[in-house]
């Protein structure tokens, strides 16, 4: 086997692991597509010793510039945060076509007039376009917002409801198949984000936990809508 052919050495894929947060691809979804374009793969573990010292090259331009691919620098602010987050649940909604910041910073644009965060000198304007967006993965996503909750409990509150919203959106579809012998469907949720983040109770599950289980959600309804696209 040629060098340049024989799989990735276990450093390199510690060095690739090791950039990417760096470089702007903490997200798995974004850190996967980084890859597929670099070199057609979706896991560090498949790439060759030359696609992998590519790739460790592209990581580490990227995080000498502080953006990824697909990234905007400075959002990282509460109402920038704020955003993203909605962003990128919409994309997972199946509602939102390109998940990147500046799709989303196009949208701010559209609601408030100012092309990014940092222009914005009325908090209410950022304000505004957060509750314009939580409208829309309302209505058009399904999304049941919380009331009432206040600091951590609201964060988890607002990711339990996109992940309810996904999941009555799976059943809608057709693409839940009842895996818990579970009388309501609804139940059977817990037993999916279960196996994927090996936790077996709400109680146990911490905000990355459910981050995890709206992206593997996201991309089972982005593949089942595609097939009922395709189908029509």
């Amino acid at each position: 086997m040629r060098p340049s052919s024989q799989p990735a050495t276990t450093s390199m894929i510690a060095a690739i692991h090791a950039l990417k947060r760096n470089a702007g691809l903490g997200d798995d979804d974004t850190y996967r597509d980084f890859l597929r374009r670099e070199a057609g793969v979706v896991s560090a573990k498949d790439l060759s010793v030359r696609d992998a010292q590519r790739v460790i090259e592209k990581l580490r331009d990227l995080a000498g510039t502080g953006t990824a691919l697909g990234q905007v620098a400075g959002l990282d602010g509460p109402i920038g945060a704020k955003l993203r987050a909605l962003w990128i649940s919409g994309y997972n909604l199946g509602i939102v076509r390109d998940r990147s910041d500046k799709a989303m910073l196009s949208y701010l644009q559209r609601q408030t007039g100012v092309s990014h965060v940092r222009f914005l000198n009325d908090p209410r304007a950022g304000s505004s376009a957060i509750e314009g967006l939580k409208s829309w993965l309302a209505r058009d996503g399904g999304v049941e917002w919380p009331d009432g909750s206040v600091g951590r409990d609201d964060v988890i509150a607002r990711k339990r409801a996109v992940l309810d919203a996904q999941w009555r959106r799976l059943i809608e579809i057709g693409d839940v198949k009842p895996i818990g012998g579970a009388v309501n469907p609804m139940e059977d949720l817990l037993h999916y984000a279960g196996r994927v983040t090996r936790q077996n109770q709400w109680s146990t599950f911490e905000s990355h936990h459910y981050d995890d289980v709206q992206q593997g959600l996201g991309r089972k309804l982005r593949a089942a809508l595609d097939r009922r696209g395709a189908e029509a």
